[in-house]
């Protein structure tokens, strides 16, 4: 209903006159001839018109403005899967371990922020083949930084002795990827990826952008992005030689 309160006073207005001619007509006033009526209703449509003209443009300059704004806050990122020996610093871990394995192949995650600005409150969550949800939490990240994340296969992996062969022959069991973050101007937005053949691609149709959601998927992503009261990180491993 809300789509249409934009236009009650324009229905007002044509309302309003039209029932004083239809008041006159019923008891047979004669105020104003045909060519007066006429007119009137050619000044008074022609003013509607304008009006509505003006009201139109000036708020789509300010929708415009406001978009702007927020898509210049927005960051370019990527989401790889990788199958190689993880980088010596930082790994953001899905559950709590006691030993990595460091300098041995494993698959996991990375998400590279190749702009300039900063992703805040970032949750990842992560659908596997065998319906676990692996879900990772990171405070922020920096632009022009990278984070590497291991799920939960990256912990089979790591408590298996497996040879180059038998390596190889492991499929990433990641099936889809949802990544919530809010911008710096405090815009949230959900963007949903799949895993096709070891590479990640996102699904444009899942999108949902604050700034630009419709009520039910501003509703859904506020509901999936605060499921948790309090936002935690997760847990952090130190790779080192």
């Amino acid at each position: 209903m809300k789509k249409y309160e934009k236009f009650k006073w324009v229905i007002i207005s044509l309302l309003i006159p039209t029932t004083v001619e239809i008041g006159l007509s019923v008891f047979n006033i004669n105020i104003f001839s045909n060519d007066s009526w006429l007119g009137f209703w050619g000044s008074y449509l022609g003013a509607i018109i304008a009006v509505v003209g003006v009201w139109w443009q000036t708020n789509k300059t300010i929708e415009n403005e406001k978009e702007l704004m927020f898509s210049n806050a927005r960051p370019f990122f990527n989401l790889t899967i990788e199958r190689k020996v993880p980088e010596l610093g930082k790994l953001y871990v899905c559950e709590k371990t006691s030993e990595i394995k460091v300098g041995r192949k494993n698959i996991y995650l990375k998400i590279n922020n190749f702009s300039n600005k900063l992703m805040m409150k970032v949750v990842l969550k992560i659908y596997t083949e065998n319906k676990k949800i692996d879900q990772i939490n990171i405070g922020r990240i920096e632009g022009g930084k990278s984070i590497q994340i291991a799920t939960s296969q990256f912990f089979d992996i790591n408590n298996k002795n497996l040879n180059e062969k038998e390596f190889n022959e492991i499929k990433p069991d990641m099936k889809e990827i949802d990544v919530y973050f809010t911008t710096e101007k405090r815009e949230r937005v959900k963007l949903s990826f799949r895993n096709i053949d070891g590479k990640i691609e996102g699904v444009d149709g899942e999108k949902i952008i604050k700034s630009k959601a419709a009520k039910d998927n501003l509703n859904k992503l506020n509901n999936e992005y605060n499921k948790d009261e309090f936002f935690k990180e997760s847990e952090i491993v130190e790779l080192k030689e």
